[in-house]
């Protein structure tokens, strides 16, 4: 709203006071009424001249001078009244506009308000869904089982669901480890018999390991079976070996004395001796000893 009221800088203090005075003295003022009084009491002989001109003086004049000092006071508080009043005017304005910027303002807030709401609105329904409010008391009868926070609610109870889950895995991942730890040791202790050991001290494992007694484990029975195996596949090398020199010998020999004569460094010669030494390495691979495989 545009200001419309404006304040003149100057006091019309003269025209107004003029017009006071000029008021007072028309008409049927106290002055016309006491001019006129004074000459009808002239005109009827009430009063002579002499006292004529003494009421003139005294009354008269003390009605003027009343007159004037009183219109001067009435044009001051004319004067001052008219600006108390323009300057009302302009502070009515100013407070119109203010009141005008005011309800603009609170439009806004108003607008805002209700956007606020709205978003407010959309944020309950993200976050809890849809209520059941009781329409005397206003309280909260029931919820959608929807929103952020179910989902929260959902997600805390899966969670707590794979804990349990993931702590009976882990249980039954530590009883597992338990029996391995358990087969080791005794696979260990079948295999290999009583051990005892001790750890490196700088953490590079182990440091010694001492058996405790001599009693035949898994292992020493491999070992003995390991032995007899190789015993077996020498006997059955020098037995080949030898029925094989022994044919060849036997040929030479039903060849006559005319073809093969063993003499020294003959081929037959080394054969004999061939014959000789793969028999006497079948015997000592048929013998018990642990050493019953020969070097030849």
């Amino acid at each position: 709203m545009p200001n419309t009221s404006t304040v003149t800088p100057s006091v019309d203090l003269l025209s107004k006071y003029s017009a006071i005075v000029k008021e007072s003295l028309s008409g049927d003022s106290i002055y016309i009424r006491a001019k006129e009084t004074v000459q009808d009491l002239v005109a009827e002989g009430s009063i002579d001249d002499s006292k004529k001109a003494e009421i003139i003086s005294s009354v008269i004049g003390g009605i003027v001078g009343s007159i004037t000092s009183s219109s001067m006071s009435a044009a001051l508080d004319w004067a001052k009244y008219e600006k108390e009043l323009e300057l009302k005017k302009l502070e009515l304005d100013q407070q119109l506009a203010i009141l005008e910027q005011d309800k603009l303002l609170k439009t806004a807030q108003v607008d805002q308000v209700k956007i606020q709401t709205r978003l407010a609105e959309v944020e309950s329904r993200r976050m809890f869904g849809v209520g059941t409010f009781d329409v005397n008391t206003g309280a909260l009868l029931s919820l959608t089982d929807e929103g952020k926070v179910w989902e929260d609610m959902l997600l805390v109870k899966q969670n707590t669901i794979n804990a349990t889950t993931e702590k009976t895995l882990l249980d039954s991942k530590i009883d597992e480890s338990k029996v391995a730890i358990h087969k080791v040791v005794a696979d260990t202790y079948t295999n290999f018999g009583n051990y005892t050991f001790s750890f490196d001290v700088s953490g590079n494992g182990l440091n010694s390991v001492t058996r405790l007694d001599s009693s035949k484990t898994l292992s020493d029975t491999q070992r003995d079976i390991a032995v007899e195996q190789g015993k077996g596949y020498t006997y059955n090398a020098w037995a080949n070996s030898l029925t094989g020199s022994a044919s060849v010998l036997g040929t030479a020999l039903a060849a006559g004395s005319d073809i093969f004569t063993f003499g020294a460094g003959t081929n037959e010669l080394a054969l004999f001796d061939n014959v000789v030494q793969c028999a006497k390495n079948l015997k000592a691979a048929s013998s018990n000893a642990t050493g019953a495989v020969p070097t030849y």
